[in-house]
């Protein structure tokens, strides 16, 4: 399961005020990102009692101690160390309830991971930068590799990229501008091969899986980063069974993202003028159904499944939960009086707040499995592993299920 919420599939807040900061303008020439010795693993024994405040079901298996929010990838938990203790790089560690699996050292003046999949493998992208002198100063170079998620082998790149990409996909383009709404040209590289795609036809917008949107906010089309082949334009999508004004055309303005998975929300407009999100099929552009209310929170997806979770205010003042899934469609809602928010999904549930109660609700159907005063973790693996915040910061609790080996 990708998380790419939220900041999930996103780094913390102190990684992006270093990236800011430095512009990937290192002080030392490029080491490279590169697998290499786990060294002294971040995950311990555990040391933190948490098993009264989880789910039944759960028991803590440890504990790690990591500077960034971790993410979901796969079968694997990815979260990074800042240099500390003679050590000059910056570390990204794999894990999971076994243990510390990888280390990949990068160069830490310029920061930054997408999760992608390269073929049926989830994989992380990582991005090194290189400083070098020309007479004219420092010059930087901006490189991203990909990483398999399982055990950090190398996929492609390195490639080099203008800079670090702001959470929509394998999409670089310079700092501080890729942190802001502020959208400026970038590159687009495909999710296969990590080669850059050809001169598109506009501004890339959003990737996900190697299919890109390009263009403006107002005119834009679907590719496939592999072929550069066109899958569908904006003036070919319609709403579908959604009522919507007739002259009414479809907006991206990247509504609960920066990644909402493989489902596009688009605003058109009513016969009244109002704004209405209809979930579009991002591979097909077909219509899917509509999100009411506005965005209220970013998206959460479930990526085994293709499952992406929608949190929205509707007009009433009560929130609303929304399931869709590519090729299904919206699969079921869930309201809640008081501000809802979902935290995590996979292995068939997800974990959220709902009604002032934190609920695990089954994936397929919608029904709350079970609620009361737990934890919620912030990302879940496919076998059940799920990672949980303590009260001390930067540590986290690897829970798996009772059982579990």
């Amino acid at each position: 399961m990708f998380e790419h919420i939220r900041g999930r599939m996103a780094l913390s807040i102190s990684l992006i005020a270093l990236l800011v900061v430095t512009g990937c303008l290192p002080d030392t020439e490029r080491t490279g990102a590169r697998r290499v010795d786990i060294g002294e693993p971040p995950t311990t024994a555990p040391h933190t009692d948490l098993d009264n405040r989880l789910f039944p079901g759960f028991e803590v298996a440890s504990e790690v101690r990591i500077d960034s929010t971790p993410f979901a990838i796969g079968d694997t938990f990815v979260g990074s160390v800042f240099p500390h203790e003679g050590n000059s790089q910056l570390s990204f560690y794999g894990f999971n309830a076994t243990g510390t699996i990888w280390r990949v050292d990068t160069n830490p003046s310029c920061v930054g991971t997408v999760p992608i999949r390269v073929g049926d493998e989830a994989a992380i992208v990582i991005l090194d930068s290189d400083a070098r002198k020309d007479g004219r100063g420092k010059v930087s170079t901006t490189v991203a590799t990909a990483f398999s998620a399982a055990d950090a082998k190398p996929l492609w790149g390195p490639t080099e990229v203008p800079g670090p990409s702001p959470g929509s996909g394998l999409i670089f383009a310079n700092t501080p501008k890729a942190l802001t709404n502020e959208r400026t040209p970038a590159t687009l590289l495909d999710a296969a091969s990590g080669v850059v795609v050809g001169e598109p036809a506009g501004m890339a917008l959003y990737e996900h899986h190697g299919t890109a949107l390009q263009g403006t906010a107002e005119s834009f089309t679907a590719i496939d980063t592999s072929s550069g082949d066109t899958l569908w334009s904006s003036t070919q999508l319609s709403p579908g069974f959604i009522d919507v004004n007739a002259g009414s055309s479809a907006r991206y303005d990247g509504d609960y993202g920066p990644a909402t998975g493989n489902i596009l929300i688009l605003n058109w407009t009513d016969s009244a003028g109002q704004s209405v999100a209809v979930l579009h099929d991002f591979r097909t552009g077909a219509a899917l159904g509509q999100v009411d209310g506005i965005p209220s929170g970013e998206a959460t997806v479930d990526d085994a499944t293709q499952t992406v979770l929608l949190t929205s205010q509707r007009a009433n003042g009560a929130y609303r939960i929304t399931a869709v899934r590519a090729g299904k469609g919206v699969i079921w809602t869930k309201d809640s009086d008081s501000p809802a928010a979902t935290t995590a999904a996979g292995a068939g549930v997800a974990y959220a707040r709902v009604d002032g109660q934190s609920v695990k609700i089954d994936l397929q159907s919608g029904k709350t499995l079970t609620s009361g005063e737990y934890a919620l973790p912030i990302a879940v693996l496919p076998d059940g592993t799920a990672l949980f915040p303590t009260n001390q910061d930067g540590t986290y609790a690897v829970a798996h299920t009772a059982g579990s080996p």
